[in-house]
């Protein structure tokens, strides 16, 4: 039996309510939300339409295109993760995640030498498809992570208030050198899997990247499932003209866990229904010093020690307030094995990973 205050829907909230000044209206809901869910739609979010269809239409021409143009942009041929990964290169919980991902990020562009933070690994230049394979696919994929951080940055400062804390407070979590992340992900339907492949598009985890996910479900088709805190399974199907909204682990380790970073899943679209295709994006934070929590009012602290049940993996949470960084790039090898081996073999050795 789901508890009182556990949730059996996901909030949808409106940002023209902040246009109408309407702003506690607002705030009540997202408090609601951030405290007791960690999941939420948005709408009226202002990012163009427009600019999602021709992101999923590259997407389908770029995911269709023949292996070996594929591979040109693989993740292997850089340190930082970003680029393309094949189906099943993905591993949450020790299985394979059934989808084929190109993730991409602020191009910082650094050079790594021997001496530097290791994470610093995590900014170098990765590979793009070519407008000659991909017209367009890099400028437009761009042009989305800026709209996906203009609208991550006015949240943040929404969830500050709801906090009731000045709007700026998560500005010292950022400075020039930290880097903003998204992926465009094609979900293969299980008709189209190996029986052995399971159904399992990826499985439980809790994003850990930095504060929120930005969600643009881009397929009329079920998959995204997220787990109250009683442990049920509950539907996020996509809602036309909204976003989906998470708090990932760095946020709830800020406040203490007042507002939970809640876990959730993907399954492989039912048979017969064809490829989902999805586009999130990440909010990451500065990895030059360890967090710094939020002093939040004690009016708050009641929230503090839910009993929250997880199918997620824990594993590097403890790295998450001292060592933020570590975690990040752990989290990353764990993940995609080939990539961590290639480029942070000793980190890889002492996690016990193997290709």
């Amino acid at each position: 039996m789901a508890a009182k205050s556990d949730f059996s829907s996901i909030p949808i909230l409106d940002l023209d309510l902040i246009r109408q000044g309407k702003d506690d209206v607002f705030l009540s809901q997202l408090q609601n939300s951030i405290f007791h869910v960690g999941f939420f739609y948005v709408k009226n979010h202002d990012i163009p339409q427009a600019l999602f269809d021709k992101a999923k239409q590259l997407a389908e021409d770029f995911f269709d295109k023949p292996q070996e143009i594929k591979d040109k942009c693989d993740k292997i041929h850089s340190s930082s993760f970003l680029g393309y990964s094949k189906q099943g290169f993905e591993i949450t919980k020790g299985k394979k995640d059934n989808r084929e991902q190109y993730d991409f990020g602020d191009e910082l562009n650094v050079v790594w030498e021997p001496g530097m933070p290791e994470y610093m690994k995590l900014y170098t230049e990765y590979q793009w498809p070519s407008d000659q394979d991909v017209n367009g696919f890099r400028e437009t994929y761009l042009e989305l992570l800026q709209q996906y951080k203009t609208l991550s940055l006015r949240l943040l400062g929404l969830i500050a208030r709801a906090l009731e804390l000045p709007e700026n407070s998560f500005e010292q979590y950022f400075t020039k050198i930290h880097q903003t992340r998204g992926k465009v992900i094609k979900y293969p339907a299980v008709s189209e899997l190996d029986p052995k492949d399971g159904n399992q598009g990826v499985g439980p985890h809790i994003d850990s990247a930095g504060l929120i996910t930005i969600l643009y479900q881009a397929s009329d088709l079920p998959g995204l499932q997220v787990q109250n805190h009683s442990g049920e399974w509950i539907d996020a199907t996509p809602i036309p003209g909204t976003l989906v909204v998470n708090l990932q682990n760095g946020l709830d380790t800020l406040t203490g866990g007042i507002t939970p970073a809640t876990t959730h899943r993907v399954l492989s679209p039912p048979a017969g229904r064809g490829p989902r295709y999805s586009i999130p994006y990440f909010e990451g934070v500065r990895l030059d010093q360890p967090f710094k929590a939020l002093n939040i009012p004690k009016k708050f602290d009641y929230l503090k020690n839910k009993t929250v049940v997880s199918d997620s993996e824990m594993r590097y949470n403890h790295l998450f307030l001292n060592d933020f960084s570590t975690a990040l790039v752990s989290n990353r090898i764990t993940s995609h094995s080939d990539v961590g081996i290639k480029y942070y073999p000793e980190l890889a050795r002492e996690l016990g990973v193997k290709q």
